[in-house]
């Protein structure tokens, strides 16, 4: 099977065509660095070429620069040797949120379209990940093993996610994949709960060792076992909503 290749910057940044410029230049940035398709040290493509590719004005471009640098993300060099230096992959909860919008009623439908799409792209992986696809996922699973801090364990669980759609070489459906993990990540930042790293790595390396054995089956039982805590969760959250409206509901009669 002939794998494809990365995609290059001009299939990598779309052409935007909404009235939201500024949220969908933040997020087609984010999307390229959370995806791992520029790593901390790379350059992105200079604020001329990407207000080409996107076909916004530069200024455009310039503000979510501006932006996503005051965030830490990237960083600004002037000079011959200067441009958009990314800085850290790990892009924050807010900044994600600028081209999503989530309502508590949208949790059942992210787990749902959620399923089939993840589930898809590890059946593509594991047809066409390369040793060089599993070296990332496990260093990512490596992370997770070492996040301390929420955030980090936030960024290292969905890059594990994202390598897995990179490794599937679909474009299209690692782009349905990025706006549903960014719905994920609007969702799960505003839980309070704390998030072990330990169960999660232990996850992570469960579906890496079947994606490694590139058996279609043995990859659905463990894509199955990876996609069940959030489906879980969201289910709970979703009874317990319907129960303080039925709660509610009791209450305004009886007044």
């Amino acid at each position: 099977m002939t794998i494809p290749e990365e995609p290059t910057p001009a299939v990598l940044f779309r052409p935007i065509s909404g009235t939201r410029a500024f949220e969908e230049v933040v997020g087609q940035i984010t999307y390229a660095i959370r995806a791992g398709y520029y790593a901390p040290g790379d350059k992105l493509p200079t604020v001329a070429e990407l207000a080409e590719l996107l076909r916004v004005s530069r200024p455009t471009v310039g503000d979510a620069v501006h932006v996503l640098a005051r965030a830490g993300v990237v960083e600004v060099r002037r000079g011959a040797t200067g441009g958009i230096v990314v800085r850290s992959g790990n892009v924050p909860a807010a900044l994600v949120g600028f081209d999503v919008e989530l309502r508590a009623r949208e949790m059942i439908e992210l787990v749902e379209a959620r399923r089939p799409v993840e589930m898809e792209l590890a059946r593509l992986a594991a047809m066409r990940a390369t040793e060089k696809d599993f070296e990332q996922m496990a260093e990512a699973t490596a992370m997770l093993h070492a996040a301390q801090e929420r955030d980090d364990v936030m960024h290292a669980e969905n890059l594990f996610h994202y390598l897995i759609g990179r490794a599937a070489r679909s474009d299209m459906l690692a782009r349905y994949q990025h706006e549903i993990l960014e719905a994920k990540a609007v969702l799960v930042n505003s839980w309070t709960v704390q998030m072990d790293p330990v169960p999660l790595a232990t996850v992570h390396e469960e579906t890496l060792a079947a994606l490694r054995t590139r058996d279609p089956e043995v990859v659905r039982a463990a894509m199955d076992n990876h996609l069940h805590d959030l489906e879980d969760t969201v289910e709970r959250m979703r009874r317990g909503r319907d129960r303080d409206a039925r709660r509610s509901a009791k209450a305004k009669k009886q007044t």
